[in-house]
């Protein structure tokens, strides 16, 4: 009778508090989901970001010279200005320049390369440790006095949505205008440079080409060890992509200014790197090639930028050139030869 007793009990107080624990069990449940949602919710918070592929890395290199330090300057707060996904770089084995440069935002890589003789260092070599240390779309080397705008980059992206921009050996190029006494408040704002180049600047002959931007796969590999900021680099480089077969070089001059600052006087300061004592160095090194220096302009080029009206809005777009517009890019019998026997394999 007492086992009876204590079972009925047992069954009445289940049944009676049976939807009490039922209620709280569920209550646990939605805690335990919700909990488990908070956690995940942090979780996706702890998540990183893919970075944007950077757009451009743009690099140089100089000495430190008293008589360049505005010049410099300049050249440091006008890159800084392009914009945050531009990878900035300058090359020198120099401890208190490297130092300066870095807390101005730039990374600093040492000259890993230089001519024999000269000293200077071997642009191929550059651009193979811009590829090395930054991954972008898009790698310029520019000399050390040279400023840019924001058109550069609205060139850029221009392009990138072309189909030129899939071709493994496309050049970017484009003549300097060449303008003295550029101040830090110029370089610093992109209207008043471009006013000072407009009011006191000469565009330079289609020759004064002083900075080139490739891809990764450009091909470089067969490139002699040509130096920077010395004569015949550029007019080689060009002129050897125009007669590749096909070709596509861009000469962007009409939709990005390239402001070369002048920092001597006369001539000298215009084609400041016939100056130095070396300045036949990379003349000498390629004088077997008997290279067609002739078709090493802008004028050359395949292709050129210019400024367009779509939609009543002014835009970039990019042109074949259909006719020559300068006979030095008429290819010479040598040149002629060549190119049949490429096409002929």
């Amino acid at each position: 009778a007492i086992i009876a007793i204590v079972l009925y009990c047992s069954l009445y107080t289940f049944f009676l508090l049976k939807p009490f624990y039922q209620h709280h069990r569920n209550t646990f449940n939605t805690l335990t989901l919700l909990r488990g949602a908070v956690h995940l919710e942090h979780q996706d918070d702890k998540q990183v970001i893919p970075k944007t592929k950077p757009l451009l890395t743009i690099f140089t290199t100089w000495i430190s010279d008293k008589k360049k330090n505005i010049c410099r300057n300049n050249t440091v707060q006008n890159w800084n200005l392009l914009q945050k996904n531009v990878n900035r770089i300058l090359f020198t084995n120099e401890s208190d320049l490297t130092l300066r440069v870095k807390l101005m935002g730039w990374k600093v890589l040492p000259v890993l390369k230089v001519a024999s003789v000269t000293k200077v260092p071997v642009l191929k070599d550059l651009f193979y440790s811009s590829f090395k240390a930054e991954n972008s779309t898009f790698y310029a080397y520019a000399n050390g006095d040279i400023l840019f705008t924001d058109d550069l980059i609205k060139t850029l992206e221009t392009i990138l949505k072309s189909r030129l921009s899939n071709s493994d050996d496309l050049l970017l190029i484009g003549r300097r205008t060449d303008v003295r006494n550029v101040t830090l408040e110029e370089a610093k704002n992109h209207v008043t440079l471009r006013h000072a180049a407009y009011n006191r600047g000469s565009l330079h002959t289609p020759y004064g080409i002083d900075f080139l931007i490739i891809k990764k796969s450009y091909p470089l590999f067969d490139l002699p060890d040509l130096v920077i900021g010395r004569p015949y680099i550029d007019s080689f480089i060009v002129l050897r992509a125009v007669n590749r077969v096909p070709g596509h070089v861009i000469d962007i001059t009409a939709t990005s200014l390239a402001v070369h600052q002048v920092t001597l006087p006369g001539k000298e300061g215009i084609d400041e790197g016939s100056t130095h004592l070396d300045k036949n160095y990379n003349y000498d090194l390629l004088k077997s090639r008997k290279p067609n220096y002739s078709r090493g302009n802008t004028n050359c080029a395949q292709y050129y930028t210019n400024h367009t009206l779509l939609n009543n809005k002014t835009t970039i777009a990019i042109e074949r050139r259909k006719h020559v517009i300068d006979k030095r890019c008429l290819p010479l019998i040598g040149d002629i030869l060549k190119v049949t026997s490429v096409l002929r394999g």
